[in-house]
């Protein structure tokens, strides 16, 4: 109590402000034992539960001793500044007085005399109800004062005086409806920083919960300074290497992507502004690339997010039936990864005919080790949405690879142990989606295979076991 009311120790060393961050880990501590003594003190009241009666008393014990170590630690913890000084204030005092308020609960429950049993129950409500509110002004002071209630109906925001929920801004389905603050920079700040930097917890003297307060800055200067990167803190912040202990964010949280930090690097040289169209600001191909991946519309995103109907139950069971393994790609959505290759039956025309009805579901198919044939691929070249395709350990050769040209979103072709030659490399090249093509232990030459990554760079090619 006097070191709370003298403020002793405002100059505390390295290893009060380490004891300080074990707060967090301790303070669940009490809030089990109190909750535990209370169940059992209620439960004990009837003659199946009487024999828990005497150990009451020690599960209150147990509360004092968690809670004495909850209330140093956090004062520890206050003392590193960072917090809202109203609602610490009221934090630490309420933590006092649960504190206190168990230690009567002991006493009163060690008495077990009729003289006590008011003043037991009565120290036992209060307990109850003020560690409920203690626990919610530390969750203030760690994540905002709106954390608890930032997604409660309206009538409850209401009664604890807060206004009715802002309507979320509209999905950005076209780069030219984005708002460079609002559907951009602010996001990201909602996703990586404010959960630091909001009014209860104010790290270093700064919030970035809205435009305003990011110009305002902290303690160590201005966050923003529009049209002036390097003047800005946050940039200077979020660019530095995780292990230092300046980066932000802190703590383990999801740093910035280096997409998201050329973004917020553009934004700021060009003036930083507050609201306006983002394609208003004449972004380069880089920064406009960089932002429609953001927004998640680049086309290989557009691509999976795209709802494609179920698949007909029939035709799957038919599949399956027949020696396919089926596997679902994604939670939420239907497309699906369809594998022959670990199956003892022949590939027939009428399997390939199933397969076309699955031509919008479709993403992998293995096809290694099975009779499949130059002719047969035609249907395959037919399955639009294939992203994978495994032909190892097949029969084929380079005229089967032409029927695949015209699938348009095929990245990874596995045609090792085949009988392809230097004559698949012109095929190869048309399929301008390709990211990854095996083709070792296959007819092509390495000359045939460096002249064709000179000419393609970006394409990984596959030629020989490392």
């Amino acid at each position: 109590m006097i070191v709370f009311i003298t403020g002793f120790l405002e100059n505390p060393s390295d290893f009060i402000l380490f004891l300080g961050r074990l707060h967090p880990l301790v303070v669940h501590l009490p809030i089990g034992f109190i909750f535990l003594a209370v169940i059992a003190q209620l439960a004990s009241q009837k003659p199946k539960f009487k024999p828990l009666n005497p150990f009451v008393s020690h599960i209150w014990l147990l509360g004092i001793c968690s809670a004495f170590l909850a209330v140093v630690f956090g004062y520890f913890l206050s003392l590193s500044g960072d917090y809202d000084t109203d609602t610490l204030f009221w934090h630490k005092w309420m933590g006092v007085g649960v504190l206190l308020c168990t230690i009567g609960c002991y006493y009163t429950t060690k008495q077990n005399t009729k003289t006590f049993t008011y003043s037991k129950w009565a120290f036992t409500l209060i307990v109850a109800v003020s560690i409920f509110i203690t626990g919610h002004l530390g969750g203030n002071l760690t994540h905002g004062s709106t954390y608890l209630l930032e997604y409660a109906p309206n009538t409850i925001r209401n009664i604890a005086g807060m206004p009715d929920k802002i309507e979320p801004r509209k999905k950005v389905v076209v780069l030219d409806s984005a708002d460079v603050f609002l559907d951009m920079v602010l996001p990201m700040m909602n996703s990586t920083c404010t959960s630091c930097h909001n009014e209860g917890k104010k790290k270093g003297g700064l919030k970035l919960d809205s435009y305003a307060n990011m110009l305002k800055g902290g303690e160590s200067g201005a966050a923003i300074v529009p049209g002036n990167p390097l003047e800005s803190e946050l940039l200077h912040r979020v660019t530095l290497p995780e292990n230092h202990e300046d980066f932000m964010p802190s703590e383990g949280k999801r740093p910035l992507t280096a997409q998201e930090v050329n973004l917020i690097e553009w934004w700021i040289r060009n003036g930083a502004p507050d609201t306006g169209y983002f394609t208003t600001l004449n972004p380069d191909k880089k920064t406009r690339s960089f932002a429609e991946n953001f927004f998640g519309l680049n086309k290989e995103n557009q691509f999976y997010k795209q709802e494609v109907p179920a698949p007909k139950t029939s035709v799957l069971d038919s599949l399956t039936k027949h020696g396919f393994v089926l596997s679902h790609l994604m939670k939420n959505n239907n497309f699906l990864d369809l594998n022959f290759s670990l199956s003892e039956q022949s590939l027939k025309a009428s399997d390939l005919e199933l397969l076309l009805q699955l031509k919008e579901q479709l993403l992998w198919l293995n096809l290694s080790n099975t009779n499949i044939t130059d002719n047969q691929l035609k249907k395959i070249g037919q399955l639009k949405n294939l992203v994978r395709l495994d032909l190892s350990s097949t029969a084929i050769i380079d005229k089967g690879i032409e029927h695949l040209v015209a699938l348009d979103h095929l990245e990874i072709l596995n045609l090792y142990n085949t009988k392809v030659t230097d004559q698949v490399f012109p095929l190869l090249s048309k399929i301008k989606t390709l990211k990854k093509v095996y083709l070792w232990q296959t007819k092509v030459s390495e000359t045939a295979v460096l002249q064709f990554k000179k000419e393609h760079p970006n394409l990984v090619v596959d030629f020989r076991r490392e």
